[in-house]
């Protein structure tokens, strides 16, 4: 936990929900992904225009990932790679570079079976659908609704996407073959934490939106327990770590 809080505070966008909106102003001031995405807006502003606007958001995109650009640059003289004459032959790439599972090492077999078959990506994956089917009926194509109760359906929205992305991580790392730095187990906890969270305001706010749709209630006690489930099965994983 303490090597993730380091890295947690030289890199927060890799340990957060992406919601930048919400996200606590201690947190956005040292978050590069935020101050780019900041600079580029107010860019946009000062020159009397959409804060989305395509070529102003072009330039300082630039201008932003300049040095990531020279970097590419190096790597690609290094490795003799030519964007200017970029044709491969996909048949004899995919030829090469076909791998037969039964071929990969014991531990990378187990690895992959691991996360596909982990009763986790199941239950996100049941979660998704029916919050998805709950939020059409409720809040995708319906008129518009207060913005006390639009905060909780966006909260639900938000989360509902991304648990099993962030579950489906978590769990490629909490399994990876651990290297020399552990990274990827570092990484695997810091993205369990994320999904603890999701949970959590995922409930909160299905439960206050029953108070609200009555006729929903069976429908959103469903989707309660769901959560509660993902909730349990993630506190077993990081015990175990």
């Amino acid at each position: 936990m303490k090597k993730n809080a380091e890295w947690e505070e030289e890199s927060p966008y890799n340990f957060c929900d992406r919601w930048c909106e919400r996200c606590p102003h201690e947190k956005q001031v040292r978050c590069k992904l935020y101050l780019d995405e900041f600079e580029r807006k107010t860019t946009c502003i000062a020159y009397g225009k959409d804060e989305d606007d395509p070529q102003i958001t072009e330039a300082v995109m630039k201008e932003q990932y300049k040095e990531v650009d020279e970097k590419l640059s190096e790597q690609m003289d290094k490795f003799g790679i030519d964007l200017d004459n970029p044709y491969i032959d996909e048949k004899e790439l995919n030829k090469e570079n076909a791998v037969d599972f039964e071929d990969l090492p014991p531990e990378i077999q187990k690895h992959i079976r691991f996360v596909e078959n982990n009763p986790l990506d199941a239950a996100a994956k049941k979660y998704l659908d029916k919050a998805h089917t709950f939020l059409e009926s409720t809040f995708y194509k319906n008129e518009p609704v207060s913005s006390k109760l639009k905060y909780d359906f966006e909260t639900i929205s938000w989360y509902h996407t991304l648990l099993p992305v962030k579950l489906n991580r978590a769990l490629a790392g909490f399994h990876e073959p651990v290297g020399e730095d552990e990274f990827a187990l570092y990484d695997a906890v810091a993205q369990f934490q994320i999904c603890v969270k999701a949970v959590k305001e995922s409930i909160k706010a299905l439960r206050k939106l029953k108070e609200h749709f009555p006729a929903r209630r069976a429908q959103m006690e469903e989707l309660i327990a769901l959560l509660h489930n993902l909730d349990s099965r993630i506190k077993i994983m990081v015990e175990n770590i």
